[in-house]
Parts: C-alpha cells; sequence; structure tokens
C-alpha cells in the first residue's frame, strides 16, 4: 500500500516514524513517502524550543492523555538509547509560574515529581508570580531530531519529495492514503477555517549556567509579556511572543527587545548571555484544538479504484512536541486497519 506524508515538521516526521515501525510488517507491503514544501531547517518546527509541555488544563478527555503519556513513553524510551542525544532528547527540570492560582492540570501524574512552589522559591525567585509548579519533563529539540528522522527513515527505504501539494485530490492516482500534517497548510488543504497562524519569534543564546526551564503565565505588574527560557543541549531559546494577525516572516527588532526586556526581568544573570541567533515562525492554531481522523475522500480514484483514505493529523498548536508521538501512533494504528481492510477485500 502506497501512504504519502504531507508535511514534514515534527507532527508529520513523527507519523511517517510510527508508520513505518507499526505498519511496516502488517498486511503486505508499505511504501512510505513524506512529501513537503519545505524540509528542515525551512520549516517552523526547526526553530522550536522542544519542551514538553501541555496546555495547563485542569480537565483532560481520555483520549488526550492517552496521547501524552503515549508520547511521554516513546521519549523515555529514546531517553534509555545511545542515540538519544542524537535525536536531541534529554531530561530538563523547571518550572511554570502563575500571576494567578490555577488548578493542576491533568497531566500531572505524567510527569516527574510533580508539586508546587514552595514560598521560598517564589520570593526569591520568581518575585510578584502567585504560584507554581516544579517538574521534570523532556526538551525534544527538532533541529537534531528531525535530521535524526529522517535518516532513519532513509534507511528504511521511505522516500523524501519536496514539492508544494495544492490539493489533497491530485495525490489520489498516486497513493492510497494520505496524511495530512500540513499544519497551518490545512487551511487551503483541508478547506479549515479554523485554522490560524501565530507568530513568534524566538532567540537563542549562550548561557550555560541555567540548567532549568522557566515559563510564566499571566500579566506581571513589571514583567512585560509571558518570557520563557528552555535550556537546549548547546544554548537555550528565549522568546515571549505569540501574535495573531502578524504575518512579518523576518525578525523584528521591536520583539527582539521586548524578549529581552522580559528575560533580564525575570532572571538578571541572562544579561550577560551571547545570542548566537534569531529565528521567526508560525504556530499552526486550531479552534477546537487537534483534529485527528480519518475521511474517506468522496469523488477521488486511486489507482485501484477505491477513494483515497486521508487521515487528518493537524492543529496541535504551540505543543507540537508534545502531542506529536502520541498522535502519531494513534495515527499509525488508523493506518494500520486501512491496510487490513485493503488486505480484507482483495482476499474476497
Amino acid at each position: 500500500m502506497r501512504v504519502a506524508v504531507v508535511g514534514a515538521g515534527i507532527v508529520g516526521m513523527t507519523s511517517a516514524l510510527h508508520i513505518m515501525e507499526q505498519c511496516s510488517s502488517a498486511h503486505g507491503q508499505l511504501e512510505l513517502t513524506v512529501m513537503s514544501e519545505k524540509f528542515c531547517p525551512e520549516n517552523t518546527s526547526y526553530g522550536a524550543g522542544g519542551l514538553w509541555k501541555p496546555p495547563s488544563q485542569e480537565h483532560m478527555s481520555d483520549a488526550e492523555l492517552k496521547r501524552l503519556q503515549g508520547s511521554f513513553d516513546f521519549l523515555t524510551s529514546v531517553l534509555r538509547t545511545s542515540y538519544a542525544h542524537e535525536a536531541g532528547i534529554f531530561l530538563q527540570p523547571g518550572y511554570i509560574v502563575h500571576m494567578d492560582p490555577v488548578p493542576d492540570p491533568a497531566w500531572k501524574d505524567i510527569v516527574v515529581g510533580f508539586r508546587h512552589l514552595t514560598p521560598w522559591e517564589l520570593t526569591n525567585l520568581f518575585p510578584g508570580y502567585k504560584q507554581g509548579w516544579f517538574y521534570t519533563c523532556f526538551i525534544c529539540q527538532p533541529r537534531d531530531f528531525l535530521p535524526w528522522a529522517k535518516k532513519r527513515l532513509t534507511r528504511r527505504g521511505v522516500n523524501f519529495v519536496q514539492r508544494r501539494v495544492d490539493s489533497l485530490e491530485e495525490l489520489a492516482p498516486h497513493y492510497d492514503v494520505v496524511v495530512n500534517c500540513s499544519g497551518v497548510g490545512a487551511t487551503e488543504l483541508a478547506s479549515d477555517a479554523a485554522v490560524s497562524a501565530s507568530r513568534g519569534q524566538v532567540m537563542r543564546v549562550k548561557a550555560p549556567w541555567l540548567r532549568y526551564f522557566v515559563e510564566t503565565d499571566g500579566k506581571h505588574p513589571i514583567i512585560d509579556g509571558i518570557p520563557y527560557m528552555y535550556p537546549n543541549l548547546h544554548n537555550v531559546v528565549i522568546g515571549g511572543i505569540k501574535q495573531t494577525g502578524n504575518f512579518r516572516k523576518t525578525n523584528d527588532p521591536r520583539d527582539t527587545e521586548a524578549i529581552w526586556k522580559g528575560i533580564l526581568a525575570l532572571n538578571s544573570q541572562m544579561k550577560d548571555a551571547e545570542v548566537v541567533e534569531e529565528w521567526t515562525g508560525f504556530r499552526p492554531m486550531r479552534d477546537g484544538g487537534i483534529r485527528l481522523e480519518r475521511e474517506t475522500l468522496a469523488g477521488t480514484s486511486t489507482s485501484t479504484g477505491r477513494p483515497l483514505e486521508v487521515v487528518h493529523n493537524y492543529g496541535h498548536g504551540e505543543n507540537g512536541v508534545t502531542w506529536s508521538h502520541g498522535c502519531a501512533k494513534e495515527v499509525a494504528e488508523i493506518v494500520k486497519t486501512i491496510m487490513a481492510e485493503r488486505c480484507l477485500k482483495s482476499r474476497l
């Protein structure tokens, strides 16, 4: 069966990985292709800080928690290998601080060592913030993970095609199943008006003394914006820019100044950090959250005469790294089901 994954960001590449792992020996031969107009380092995922951090919601569905647990479990399995560093996967402790008290998140039992901050921590590390959490979780650096995944998939015979896809229908003559991981592109490919782009701008700095991540929430009386700091293997990602309706693709000096102002107010030690890179990208937001479902595309015909099957997997917002592997496992299960259906019909 011929399967195409459209999109080569963190969601597309993890989908391809799990399809290859779960479906390559199931119900006949699998021919897998990843196609995208942009590959790493030109895509959005390349600039992400890579922190495993779900939305801070008190309640989540069983399906959402299953995806989060699946993602955390996969990263744990890679952590135990000799190639974890090559894939950019490592454990990182850190803080999330809030201006207003909020309920514990639904995922607190998935991460390691979740606890509330002590009065000493709030007073000395995060003055002005009212509440905070500390825990250990994963960082999965996309700029390391994506090349690692591509190398791994290439060894398994996966094809990579750099091209623009203008419609899912145009792929019907060439593929049996298309996995739509097009991110912001789903606005057109899936005619989904709920999808929008949120502009982000980040900087990478040398600050080897910072050994924990920090993410802020809420309007602080002194600190502007919502600054964050994510230590990576080689540098620290700092940011705090989330803009809807701004489609500027280049770095904005005003945002650079805003990031620095917020970070220095949060942690004055960062004033000596050397800037090594600035980057701008667009997060694939979606009203209603992630769309992960199967669709039989009416009016299409594959080479076998059957309609094209599409598995949509997009709308992960600013949490692509967090959701990606759990969603990819679910995508692979759907593809495996389609393969079993096709195999059964062929026998009949």
